[in-house]
């Protein structure tokens, strides 16, 4: 009798759950779609502002009052996206208005106020439309102050917002702030990211990274690791700027591995020494990997002789990328792989492995990869 009892219960507790999932999604449906209407009606709106603003060329207060509260700059941002694509030429015209206005100083400050969802909206907005944060004069610091003042006390969402947001406007100094505040406050955001977001700097590339390496030794090792992958996407000017960095025996390993990969990219003679000696170091097998493959694009005996003793390796992936690079340096291919001496096994079997995959071949020694 109990057992019955307390079976038919389970199952109306199970129903009644049942069925409140149910409601709760039909509940969410409609507001999903009263809100899709509401927002519809604003951007309806938004759009008969902009063309009354250009007939008037007037931006009234009014505007900037409604563009306080983060639903209203939604409807807006979307508004604005869709007047791009249908009138390009009173789009242009409008945002000059904008910017001519500096219709967007006090919409700063009064986000600096709000939640930190809302700041990371407003920085959404400046990253997607950069001119609204610039005047008659070229960057508007009011603006981007506040929007570095944003990221205290803020999630990492705001704070990447923000930084994209500077990047597009091209305010340097915002940029150098923003990443000392997230090199002070341990906030991790991957150097990847990082490097992707600094590349999108509007302004002079060369002389931001110039400014970034200055800064480098107060900042965090994740940090200055992204600063090296934006230098990389771009400029050769920091050989010699890299070269004791890598010589320091201090320097963190992923650091080392980021200005290896730089040396690859943009060859630099007083670098090879260096290299080889990483190559030759077993206490960091994934430099030694990164340093093999750098040296393809050093050419000369000293480099072939050290590659060449990298094929002895303890490690398959030094002496795999050995392989390669002696072969992207010429000094094997299909007719001269018979210069290796004939009882050195393994390295005849790895050059011969590299060469294959070199052709697209299926060649493959389970007992050479094993090793």
């Amino acid at each position: 009798m109990i057992n019955d009892i307390r079976i038919h219960l389970s199952i109306i507790m199970y129903m009644f759950g049942c069925f409140s999932i149910m409601a709760f999604n039909a509940v969410m449906i409609y507001r999903k779609k009263v809100d899709n209407k509401a927002m519809q009606k604003n951007t309806d709106k938004w759009i008969k502002t902009i063309h009354q603003q250009l007939n008037s060329n007037i931006v009234s207060r009014r505007v900037t009052k409604k563009l306080k509260h983060v639903e209203k700059l939604m409807a807006f941002y979307t508004a604005l996206n869709r007047f791009k694509h249908r009138c390009s030429d009173s789009y242009d015209k409008y945002m000059t208005m904008l910017t001519e206005n500096e219709v967007f100083q006090p919409i700063a400050l009064a986000y600096k106020k709000k939640k930190s969802e809302e700041r990371a909206y407003f920085a959404y907005f400046v990253n997607q439309y950069p001119s609204v944060a610039k005047n008659t004069d070229g960057i508007c610091k009011n603006i981007t102050d506040t929007m570095v003042s944003f990221i205290t006390a803020s999630n990492i969402y705001c704070g990447v917002n923000v930084l994209k947001a500077l990047c597009r406007v091209g305010d340097m100094h915002g940029v150098i702030n923003t990443l000392q505040f997230f090199s002070d406050k341990s906030v991790y955001v991957h150097h990847k990211l990082l490097a992707e977001d600094l590349h999108s700097f509007s302004g002079n590339k060369e002389e931001l990274a110039a400014k970034l390496w200055e800064n480098h030794s107060m900042w965090s090792d994740n940090i200055v690791l992204g600063v090296i992958s934006f230098i990389t996407m771009f400029s050769d000017g920091f050989k010699s700027d890299f070269l004791p960095v890598l010589e320091r025996q201090s320097t963190n390993a992923t650091i080392c591995l980021a200005i290896i990969r730089y040396y690859k990219k943009y060859s630099f003679a007083p670098a090879q020494p260096i290299l080889i000696k990483h190559l030759n170091q077993t206490d960091n097998y994934d430099i030694a990997i990164e340093a093999a493959s750098a040296l393809s694009t050093y050419p000369g005996f000293i480099t072939t002789r050290a590659l060449g003793g990298a094929l002895q390796s303890e490690n398959w992936h030094v002496r795999y990328n050995a392989a390669s690079s002696l072969v992207e340096l010429g000094v094997f291919t299909d007719n001269t792989s018979d210069r290796i001496p004939s009882g050195n096994n393994d390295v005849q079997q790895m050059v011969q492995y590299r060469l294959a995959h070199a052709n697209g071949e299926n060649y493959m020694n389970v007992s050479d990869i094993t090793a």
